[in-house]
């Protein structure tokens, strides 16, 4: 039997019955048959309609529940936070900043809702570290974790999600612990978070760091819109450096003969990471095709046959820029800087000047 005909058949009037109890029941309690009278109901006789089937005109009588609406966009929700917060501190009561707030953003929030902002019930960063791109502050962390995405790290969104969790990965698997470890260092300060702790995949044999930041994917997902990550990369030349370190980290390999080479299958990012590299006085050439698409490749670890499915660029550091390569940019990855240490002191007869990430003879670039 439903529980909807046993409650409303021990009632005889809705005084006192809480909202959601007539909404249940029906709307009007009277229009709803006592336990006796359920046999009509089940011979086919239509029972009164039940709230959800309600016509739209009721949802707006006393008894109505209001539709949700939607959510303010989060920027603006931030700024109404920070400024309730500093209204209250400088000792504003609930209505003043009821009225102060709707005065400067045309909002009006309710006193509860200020309540609960203050006390922190709620807060609309919850959820998200760092809630949009208009609140990502630029930094040589940034700038490396994006050059690295742009290499060998990734950000995707599942295609399958759960709801109430986070869809979206930012990581990195790679076989040099330095390499991830950096990634993760830097991972952690751009989302103010704690350290993160890189884990080892025994059958891979590789270190794996991964985070989930919405903001972050929207900032690298791909296509890769390089003229939104420009104010990223370029806001000083320890972001240059930063972001170059990171890519280099990525596409780059230091032969034994001591010949810098950067790959990726971006011809434009290519071009573009030349001329950041010209920037701090460090002459390459190219970009030049390395593999034609198409082209069958076996791989050596696995001895597997595979098709590229697209061309393969690079660009070569001259030897004449290798001081400076090591100097202003360099390597995370010790077996790299290691092998262009080595192939500056056969080259030049000295040891290299120790690595610094400034270059102050170089004009400023552009914010």
């Amino acid at each position: 039997m439903d529980g909807r005909w046993a409650v409303a058949s021990r009632v005889t009037s809705d005084e006192g019955l809480p909202k959601w109890v007539k909404y249940m029941a029906g709307v009007e309690i009277t229009s709803i048959p006592a336990f006796g009278d359920m046999a009509g109901v089940l011979d086919g006789a239509a029972p009164g309609p039940r709230w959800w089937e309600t016509p739209d005109h009721v949802w707006r009588s006393d008894d109505a529940r209001p539709r949700r609406e939607g959510y303010l966009p989060r920027e603006l929700r931030i700024r109404l936070y920070r400024d309730v917060v500093a209204l209250r501190r400088s000792g504003l009561t609930y209505s003043g900043i009821v009225e102060e707030i709707y005065r400067r953003h045309g909002v009006r929030i309710s006193k509860s809702h200020i309540s609960k902002w203050l006390c922190g019930v709620y807060s609309p960063y919850n959820g998200r570290r760092i809630p949009s791109l208009e609140l990502l502050e630029p930094s040589e962390e940034l700038a490396y974790v994006i050059g690295v995405v742009l290499g060998d790290g990734y950000a995707y969104m599942k295609r399958r999600a759960i709801k109430g969790y986070n869809d979206v990965k930012i990581g990195l698997n790679a076989k040099d612990r330095e390499f991830v470890e950096e990634f993760a260092r830097c991972l952690a300060t751009v989302l103010g978070r704690r350290p993160i702790k890189p884990r080892y995949g025994r059958s891979s044999r590789r270190y794996v760091v991964e985070v989930e930041s919405k903001t972050l994917y929207e900032l690298l997902r791909k296509p890769v819109d390089l003229d939104r990550l420009k104010k990223y990369i370029e806001h000083c030349e320890r972001c240059v450096a930063a972001f170059l370190r990171g890519f280099a980290d990525s596409e780059g390999s230091v032969y034994k003969r001591g010949h810098i080479f950067i790959f990726n299958t971006d011809l434009r990012l290519l071009t573009y990471v030349k001329d950041l590299l010209k920037r701090l006085n460090i002459e390459s050439t190219g970009p030049k095709l390395f593999t034609r698409r198409g082209t069958v490749i076996c791989d050596p670890r696995t001895g597997k046959q595979y098709m590229t499915k697209k061309g393969v660029y690079y660009i070569y550091v001259r030897a004449s820029s290798h001081t400076n390569f090591y100097k202003y940019v360099g390597f995370t990855i010790r077996r790299k800087q290691t092998r262009l240490e080595n192939h500056i002191k056969r080259t030049t007869r000295r040891l290299p000047p120790p690595p610094t990430f400034s270059h102050p003879t170089s004009p400023s670039l552009p914010i």
